[in-house]
């Protein structure tokens, strides 16, 4: 039993000096550990925006309504009173740019991403790049007057 422990500590002793002698470097061969990375969320800022109804004419005639609701994504939260400050004008400008997409387009369905690119460039135009992050088209509802007969 003797002999087990002093071969035990002359091992233990051994190792010990072949790590003093050779150092502590770790072997190039081991790779360095990821470090973690961490998740960072950013926080988002949504602007409801009043909702958008354009009036369709045919041969002098109203010939339906499209109407859009509309969600701007800003930048910061502070923003939001130079949005509001800024609410008739935009609005204004959707408007007009709305009829006029809608306008051409009388008979054709129009894609929600052609609704959203204009909207989000009128946005953008009207507040500026440093403003607008997106915007996002919530709903979109085309109602055709129907023709009456008589």
């Amino acid at each position: 039993m003797k002999k087990i422990i002093i071969i035990v500590l002359v091992l233990l002793v051994a190792g010990g000096g072949a790590y003093f002698f050779l150092g502590s470097k770790k072997p190039e061969s081991v790779e360095a550990a990821p470090e973690e990375k961490k998740l960072v969320i950013q926080e988002r800022h949504y602007v409801r925006l009043d909702t958008i109804t354009v009036t369709l004419f045919q041969d002098d005639a109203v010939a339906g309504l499209y109407t859009a609701a509309l969600t701007l994504e800003i930048a910061d939260p502070s923003q939001r009173s130079a949005v509001s400050a800024a609410s008739s004008r935009l609005r204004d400008a959707m408007l007009r740019d709305l009829h006029g997409l809608v306008e051409r387009r009388k008979t054709i369905e129009i894609p929600l991403d052609a609704v959203k690119h204009r909207m989000r460039a009128t946005a953008t135009r009207e507040l500026g790049a440093d403003v607008v992050v997106d915007l996002f088209v919530e709903n979109v509802l085309r109602k055709d007057q129907v023709p009456k007969d008589g």
